[in-house]
């Protein structure tokens, strides 16, 4: 072939890659340099055949020009392809695209619209953290509880709003959240108007973009400001006439059961040192636990007074993990609790009592005999608890 042939085919290679790159505003490298490759590979050729021998060879002369044709046809078949598939595009298809994409964002509108809706009907204030946890977004029922005024917050002036004295616990259980950890709940006090008032807040890890998202819920759990958001645990116990009326209905089954009365001995000192809502709410953290260790049936533990109540297990393998976690003195039963900042383990003194078909105890009697181990309990400084009979 001739010199013309080979001067053209590079013309047509360097227009192809001109036109592809102003065409799709993108350069291809891979072109460039195969460009290259065959343009050195000619000059030594053709100008410097002692430099690589083997360029000189008869072989290498004779199959040089149907490389080079070979690589034009490479580049234009790969515009060709390029030129065909934006030639398929029509107007319709535009008008088709251009229609979808008015459906999704129409879609996506709707349910921005619908998830502001669902978060005006809360009663609690809603936060979603920033995926660097710099900052977070706040709702206006967020502003009514903490009576803020901005809904962008960031992460250090809501740390100063937090009591002192529970800054480290908040921060901990918000930085530890992971996949691994999607939930947490946390109750700390947060400066209102002057005064501190106990909040939990209540939030959910989710991923999105292989980013770590947090939402959580906030409500007050200061009876005096927060009547509507009184402490769940303890006021949605029966009391001891519920108690009643439950141990005359299993009375009269042929199963065995326990009744066990708890005291919770230091919660006075606890409101002494800490205020009557820290002692609630050890309360209450200590009533969730016991009733997911012994007593998940609603019906299980009812409130007597303010610090004692009743538990009746039905399970003998429930009441054989009471009666050792007893024996041991383990954490089953002195349960170390933290609220905020402080931190307390709450010891309990128990009565116990078991009720079998054949026992001829009325009702009276037996809640009395509950009541004396307790007593026995309380007076015995060596064992907090008294199992009638032993």
């Amino acid at each position: 072939m001739s010199n013309l042939f080979i001067y053209i085919s590079f013309g047509l290679l360097m227009l192809l890659m001109i036109l592809s790159s102003i065409i799709y505003h993108k350069f291809r490298i891979w072109k460039l340099i195969v460009f290259l490759l065959i343009a050195v590979i000619y000059v030594i050729m053709t100008f410097f055949p002692l430099w690589i021998p083997f360029f000189s060879s008869e072989f290498v002369i004779w199959f040089y020009p149907y490389l080079l044709y070979g690589v034009v046809i490479l580049f234009a078949m790969t515009f060709k392809n390029k030129i065909k598939i934006t030639q398929n595009l029509t107007d319709y298809d535009f008008f088709e695209l251009e229609k979808e994409l008015d459906e999704i964002k129409s879609t996506s509108e709707l349910l921005r619209l619908r998830f502001i809706q669902t978060i005006g009907l809360l009663s609690e204030g809603v936060i979603f953290y920033d995926e660097d946890l710099n900052g977070l977004f706040v709702t206006d029922q967020f502003l009514s509880i903490t009576k803020t005024k901005e809904n962008n917050i960031s992460l250090e002036t809501y740390v100063n709003l937090i009591h002192k004295d529970d800054q480290a616990s908040y921060l901990q259980n918000i930085k530890k959240a992971n996949k691994k950890i999607p939930s947490y709940d946390m109750k700390y006090r947060i400066l209102r108007n002057g005064t501190y008032v106990w909040v939990e807040e209540t939030g959910k890890v989710f991923e999105f973009e292989k980013k770590i998202q947090i939402i959580a819920v906030l409500k007050g759990i200061d009876i005096k400001l927060f009547p509507d958001t009184a402490i769940h645990e303890i006021d949605s116990l029966p009391l001891e006439p519920q108690m009643f009326t439950y141990l005359n209905q299993i009375m009269k089954e042929t199963e065995p059961f326990y009744l066990v009365m708890i005291h919770l001995t230091n919660i006075p000192d606890i409101n002494q040192r800490f205020g009557r809502e820290v002692g609630n709410l050890m309360i209450a953290e200590y009533l969730k636990k016991m009733r997911y260790h012994f007593a998940k049936d609603i019906n299980s533990i009812f409130r007597i007074t303010g610090i004692q109540f009743a538990l009746i297990i039905k399970e003998q393998k429930k009441y054989d993990v009471l009666s050792r976690a007893l024996q041991s003195g383990g954490d089953l039963v002195n349960l170390a609790l933290s609220i905020g900042g402080i931190q307390q383990i709450i010891y309990p003194n128990l009565g116990v009592i078991k009720r079998d078909p054949w026992s001829t105890y009325s009702m009276n009697e037996l809640v009395n005999l509950s009541n004396k181990a307790l007593n026995e309990a309380i007076s015995n400084p060596k064992r907090n608890y008294s199992v009638f009979g032993e």
